[in-house]
């Protein structure tokens, strides 16, 4: 599988090229926009599970070493055209796991924890709204793209993440996926039936 998490991408020397990490992005927003939000829910939630459970680790090698072979797993029996898509949204769904604590700090999450009876269900709804913030950011920050000029929005997402990472205090990864998936997912195509 050679799709790698969108966190390695700055582990790898042939991979901090502007060109590649931009096809990487028109890759994962035309996968993420293409699959069914059951499908990526499905995905996002697994990679949670995951993130909780068996792949819980206080070293953060282990923990994406670990969630990078289960997203693998997870995408060996899919069918056509979901067997293509899969290890691009999974590594989107797994980067954004990962940024989950710079998105919403342990404070806040504590917060949550005490103040509501799903916790986690209040969690994701703060993530979204973080996540729908720097969207704003960036729109402001970069302009309008059309809808289907894929080649522009990836050159401007990254562009957006290397430029305001002082500013938002995100790496670029826990960036370009959250715009990735905040952006694509209400993008995805009307499906008939």
């Amino acid at each position: 599988m050679k799709a790698a998490l969108i966190l390695w991408l700055a582990a790898h020397v042939d991979t901090h090229r502007v060109d590649q990490r931009v096809a990487y992005l028109k890759q994962a927003l035309q996968a993420v926009r293409e699959t069914p939000p059951d499908l990526l829910e499905r995905a996002s939630e697994y990679a949670r599970v995951l993130d909780r459970g068996a792949c819980s680790s206080s070293a953060m090698r282990l923990k994406v070493e670990c969630l990078m072979t289960a997203a693998q797993r997870y995408c060996r029996n899919k069918k056509a055209a979901d067997a293509r898509r899969c290890p691009i949204y999974m590594d989107v769904a797994v980067s954004n796991v990962l940024a989950d604590r710079q998105l919403v700090s342990t404070d806040r999450r504590y917060e949550l924890m005490r103040r509501y009876r799903d916790p986690r269900r209040e969690l994701a709804r703060e993530v979204q709204q973080v996540q729908g913030a720097l969207a704003v950011d960036f729109r402001l920050r970069m302009g309008e793209v059309k809808a289907d000029d894929d080649d522009r929005l990836a050159k401007n997402i990254d562009r957006y993440c290397v430029l305001t990472a002082d500013t938002t205090s995100l790496a670029w990864q826990a960036c370009a996926s959250s715009l990735v998936w905040f952006i694509a997912t209400r993008q995805q195509p009307v499906r008939n039936g």
